[in-house]
């Protein structure tokens, strides 16, 4: 323990606090960069209210005199105009659509909807005086519909602007008014806020460190194994409820401490029970529909063969009540499962099981190997929808021993192995077999066990679990 308190410099609790303090000034400068973004934003409204009023008074000076113009001309067969002036109309759409983008008075946005809506009309009439041939009608129709629409245009722009530059007015007001409220409330919050740290903050902190310091000193008695612990007295009621909470705990944890070692040996036998209980019961009735087609076949050797493969699958999975076997044991129990399902699956499941002599006697958890080749074979052979073949084999790597279940069936999209690897890695439940398995190895020999997977889609699965070599601690 004092090695331990050598090697990290304490911290007091006042420090703490006055770096609190200082911390809390943090949340003053957020405050007023908020208000500075408040700010802006009403500057924002006012740059853009100017572009549009400088906008629209262009539009006004220019638009209707220019379209007259040029509509005379073009009406009376003049040499200046031959064409009809669509682009400054397009001109003056774009230009109004520019002025909407930026425009969210009522007032502002229905003016400029006319806008649009009498240059449309415009636009109409001039192919209207296009298509008439009769010079005195072209007049009448200049007159009587040009004139009229682009006055009518006008017209909304002077309102446009007026509706504009009244909204500049209150915003200017409006803002003056928010200025000089923001700047007001910013310099009492900071000034209350300084004032209340520097007048109650050390004053806590002195109140507040020695008691909590004693109530550290009992938390690290704790953790050094020790649970009689001294009595604290303090005038606030929480840290009352923190010594007299740390005091429970510690009676609680020296009974939790003797109970430990029996759960974790329940919990053992839990999983074993989970695994077991994954056994799908269409497997035994589709065996023994299997074994009925083979004697009502004649096949009668087969049928014995998978009955004695039936009875030494079950009687591993028994196996005395035992949750420690030989790997040997575990081997005949596997191939016993995928000796029945090769008469089911024979059109497209091959396997093969490569144990060396010398490790059949080393004893490793139940069902540790035959869960993975159930996935193998409904995950991979069975998606595949062709001959493939599952690979069973062990090897010894330093000191331990690495036992792969190979298939060459579909294999797995990257995203769906990525999610697994991290299932896998964060102790999450997904695929119940791998989680079961992966999660016993490491209950048995620590999170350096346990199983990895490695896929490629359209080649196959490799799934491998590393077991120490020698475990006799475990039978």
């Amino acid at each position: 323990m004092g090695l331990q308190r050598s090697r990290v410099a304490p911290v007091s609790l006042s420090k703490k606090l006055k770096r609190i303090i200082l911390n809390m000034l943090f949340p003053l400068a957020f405050w007023v960069l908020l208000a500075l973004l408040f700010l802006g934003y009403y500057e924002m409204q006012y740059v853009q209210i100017t572009r549009n009023v400088s906008l629209s008074s262009k539009f006004s000076m220019d638009f209707k005199e220019t379209i007259d113009l040029k509509m005379y001309y073009y009406t009376v067969g003049s040499k200046q105009q031959t064409t009809l002036p669509i682009s400054d109309v397009e001109d003056a759409i774009k230009l109004a659509d520019s002025l909407r983008q930026t425009t969210y008075r009522k007032e502002s946005t229905r003016t400029l909807q006319n806008i649009l809506e009498y240059c449309d009309n415009l636009e109409k009439k001039m192919y209207m005086i296009k298509n008439t041939k009769d010079y005195d009608s072209r007049q009448v129709q200049l007159e009587n519909n040009i004139y009229v629409l682009t006055k009518l245009i006008q017209g909304k722009i002077i309102d446009y602007i007026y509706y504009e530059a009244g909204y500049m007015a209150s915003l200017e007001k409006k803002m003056a008014n928010n200025i000089r409220m923001v700047i007001l409330l910013a310099v009492l919050f900071v000034c209350g806020t300084i004032l209340f740290l520097l007048h109650y903050g050390l004053r806590f902190s002195k109140s507040v460190t020695v008691p909590i310091g004693e109530l550290c000193k009992n938390i690290n008695l704790v953790g050094g194994g020790e649970f009689t612990l001294p009595q604290i007295n303090s005038d606030y009621v929480e840290i009352a409820q923190l010594n007299s909470g740390i005091q429970k705990m510690s009676k609680q944890i020296s009974q939790l401490l003797k109970s430990a070692k029996e759960e974790e040996e329940l919990q053992h036998k839990t999983q074993l029970q989970l695994l077991q209980a994954q056994i799908n019961p269409h497997f035994l009735y589709n065996t023994l529909d299997t074994i009925v087609w083979l004697v009502e076949s004649g096949q009668y050797e087969e049928a014995v063969n998978m009955l004695t493969n039936l009875s030494v699958f079950f009687r591993t999975m028994l196996s005395k009540g035992n949750d420690i076997i030989t790997l040997g044991e575990e081997i005949m129990h596997t191939n016993s499962y995928l000796d029945i399902q090769k008469v089911r699956y024979q059109d497209i499941l091959e396997y093969s099981i490569d144990i060396p002599e010398e490790l059949k006697g080393v004893k490793v958890p139940k069902l540790t190997i035959q869960p993975l080749a159930e996935n193998a074979l409904y995950h991979g052979v069975k998606e595949k929808r062709g001959m493939s073949k599952i690979s069973i084999t062990g090897e010894v790597k330093g000191e331990d021993i690495l036992l792969t279940v190979t298939d060459n069936g579909i294999g797995m999209q990257p995203d769906k192995l990525e999610a697994i690897k991290n299932a896998l890695l964060h102790s999450e439940r997904i695929g119940f077999g791998l989680s079961a398995v992966h999660e016993r190895v490491k209950l048995y020999y620590g999170d350096s066990y346990g199983i990895t997977i490695n896929s490629e889609y359209g080649k196959g699965t490799t799934v491998q679990v590393r077991v120490p070599e020698k475990i006799e601690h475990l039978s």
